[in-house]
């Protein structure tokens, strides 16, 4: 391996590009090994795997759940915890996976009805054929609320539709949640079908009730739910991430030591315009790649 990335998405959830053109960014870029990493779902993976096929990119299989722990982690009972959980390599047609999958795509559904009705209560009334028209391919999330009052000059573009508290940042509308899946559901159902759990960008852990801790704190609570989570099926952490500093990462880095986990990099790219910061090309982190020989297993 040369080059690896394993963190990217595509239009089947909040990318702005086929899983082909992202497979032809890659290359471009100088990746031989990547994941399409997809929230929630792996509608795209064998475009991916095919795309990559013909350029000679390997593509692993991958997904990213939206998850959260209420169990009682020691030195920081009462919260529940809120975090990104990426698998790789499962088998797609593992039948607990799609039904897992196909069952959070509901439930988006149902959600995005919950958001729309809200939307009409505040004075903006959508169809869902005029939301959808405003996503692409079909995905359906805040964003194409955005696009749609952005379009109707309600606001000057989608992302001032998220800060402004008379639309996206609403307290009526910020409290309909996206459904999350149980950490121990998605580490249960990642591992059956055959794949590996990795805890996403560390440093974007969250919780409730929230409280204002120091970093020292913080990063205790970080090793603490990571530690309960490895004892439930947690393979490993994402160290390299464009946000972290050199610092985060060779924390990141001796956790994982300590713990006797693996560890990934990834770019979390979602389109060429998307993220500037998060881009595969830009995303040049010096990494050890004897660290990442465990992705063999899946190409």
């Amino acid at each position: 391996m040369k080059n690896i990335d394993l963190h990217l998405h595509t239009y089947y959830s909040d990318g702005k590009e086929s899983p082909a053109v992202v497979v032809q960014r890659a290359k471009a870029a100088g990746l031989d090994v990547i994941a399409v990493t997809d929230h929630d779902g792996m509608g795209g993976v064998e475009e991916a795997v095919a795309e990559g096929r013909r350029l000679g990119v390997q593509v692993v299989r991958g997904v990213e759940f939206s998850a959260e722990y209420a169990a009682g982690v020691p030195g920081f009972e009462g919260c529940t915890h809120y975090m990104h959980i990426l698998g790789y390599g499962m088998d797609p047609s593992d039948p607990e996976l799609r039904s897992v999958l196909d069952y959070i795509q509901e439930r988006r559904v149902w959600r995005n009805e919950q958001l729309r009705q809200v939307f009409e209560e505040l004075g903006f009334p959508m169809t869902m054929e005029e939301l959808k028209a405003h996503s692409i391919n079909g995905f359906v999330g805040k964003v194409s609320f955005a696009r749609v009052l952005a379009e109707r000059g309600v606001c000057p573009d989608p992302h001032a539709a998220f800060l402004d508290k008379n639309l996206l940042a609403h307290p009526k509308i910020k409290a309909v949640h996206r459904y999350k899946i149980s950490a121990e559901e998605a580490l249960r159902v990642i591992n059956k079908a055959g794949g590996k759990a990795f805890f996403a960008h560390p440093f974007q852990l969250s919780f409730r009730p929230a409280r204002e801790e120091s970093e020292e704190v913080y990063r205790r609570r970080q090793e603490a739910v990571i530690s309960a989570l490895k004892a439930i099926g947690l393979a490993g952490i994402e160290c390299w991430y464009p946000t972290h500093t050199p610092e985060q990462t060779a924390y990141l880095l001796g956790l994982a030591e300590r713990l006797g986990m693996l560890v990934s990099k990834g770019s979390d790219d979602h389109g060429e315009n998307a993220r500037p910061v998060k881009k595969m090309g830009n995303f040049q982190a010096e990494c050890d790649l004897s660290m990442l020989k465990w992705v063999e297993e899946y190409l």
